[in-house]
Parts: C-alpha cells; structure tokens; sequence
C-alpha cells in the first residue's frame, strides 16, 4: 500500500524507532539522577507507542519495516545539554510524523495520533525548557511565522 496514511503510518514508525535509539544513546548523559528517570519512562512511552503505530500499520495489511541497526545523530552527544537537545529534537520529529497521521486520518485513528502528537509536545517542552506555539510544525513553518501566498 502506498497511499498517504499508510505511508504517514510508515513515517511514523521510522521516528519513534528513531526516538527510542536516541533515548538509549542519550539518556546516559543526562545530568541527574531525576532526568535519567524522565528519560528511562520516556523510552519506554516511545517503546509502547512504536507497537501502537506497528498495530495501526497491520491493520492497514501493511507490515512496520525493522528498526535500523544504528541511527546518526545530527550533533554529538556528549554532556547534558547536547543530550537535552537531542532529545528535544527527537521529539519534535515525532510530534511532526504525528501532524501528518491526523492530517490524513479520520475517526478513532485521528484522535489516537492526535494524542500521541499532544504526549510528544509535552515531551518537547520538557528538554526543551519551553512551548513552542506549533509542535510538530516548527521545521516546516516559515522563519518568521508568516506564511508567504
């Protein structure tokens, strides 16, 4: 199947296999005792969320493609705040795969990606310090928040 749902769903998949790799490389790096815990639940909500999308992929008759062996973050990890980072990042690339499943999606299955999508921003604004107004959204939106029609 190639239509936008199955492939959203496909897309999906990819980044929370993504997430939970980062999670694994860096969760070591955080500062505290407290922030390894988040991160080790955080893991494991990613973990529970990739068998969802897996399950909504199978209902589909599409079947979820492996996790790479190795993901290549785009910054080192080396300390708490590239960890942070990181992680932020990894969060919005999720909240962002989760944008386009309500996009595309109707019913029960829209309302579950739009809660995972609510779960990711929550997420996001914890190693992130922050809110952003649009999560999901923020690498897609113009620099200045305008759009340009």
């Amino acid at each position: 199947m190639s239509d936008a749902l199955t492939q959203a769903l496909l897309a999906a998949t990819t980044a929370e296999d993504a997430a939970i790799y980062g999670y694994s490389l860096a969760g070591a790096r955080l500062a505290s005792r407290e922030e390894r815990s988040v991160a080790r639940g955080y893991y494991d909500v990613h973990r529970e969320q990739r068998q969802a999308v897996a399950g909504w992929l199978e209902s589909r008759g599409a079947t979820p493609p492996p996790p790479a062996v190795q993901y290549s973050p785009a910054e080192p990890v080396h300390d708490a705040a590239s960890a942070s980072a990181l992680l932020t990042k990894l969060e919005e690339a999720t909240a962002a795969r989760y944008v386009d499943i309500v996009a595309v999606s109707s019913g029960g299955l829209q309302r579950s990606a739009a809660l995972a999508l609510q779960a990711a921003a929550i997420r996001e604004a914890h190693w992130r310090g922050t809110c952003v107004p649009y999560p999901g959204l923020v690498d897609r939106l113009p620099a200045n928040g305008s759009s340009t029609s």
